[in-house]
């Protein structure tokens, strides 16, 4: 299984900066979404709720079609120099059958 590991996005966070984030009830995951998702202006990155609800779609639009894949049994892409030879199912790939067309 493939999975992508979390960065941490915050390097260093001043004890002024832990301490507001605690008074104002801001979780460091919803820093690191903002650090990712916002949109830097000068020495600010803002992640509105607007872009945050349009973020959250997609994902949620990404997770369906994940679960579809899943549904299938998996996919396979075949790759030559990045280019796309072919592509099947996962599940219905066989060893016994490849080796036949091989031969």
């Amino acid at each position: 299984m493939v999975t992508k590991q979390k960065e941490a996005h915050i390097v260093e966070i001043t004890t002024h900066a832990d301490t507001r984030l605690n008074q104002r009830g801001i979780k460091k995951a919803y820093l690191n979404l903002a650090l990712e998702h916002g949109a830097p202006e000068g020495d600010k990155i803002i992640l509105s709720a607007k872009d945050a609800c349009s973020r959250a779609n997609e994902l949620r639009s990404e997770a369906k079609e994940l679960d579809a894949v899943a549904t299938k049994g998996g996919i396979t892409a075949v790759m030559c120099n990045g280019t796309l030879v072919t592509a099947y199912r996962t599940d219905s790939f066989s060893v016994s059958a490849a080796k036949k067309v091989r031969s």
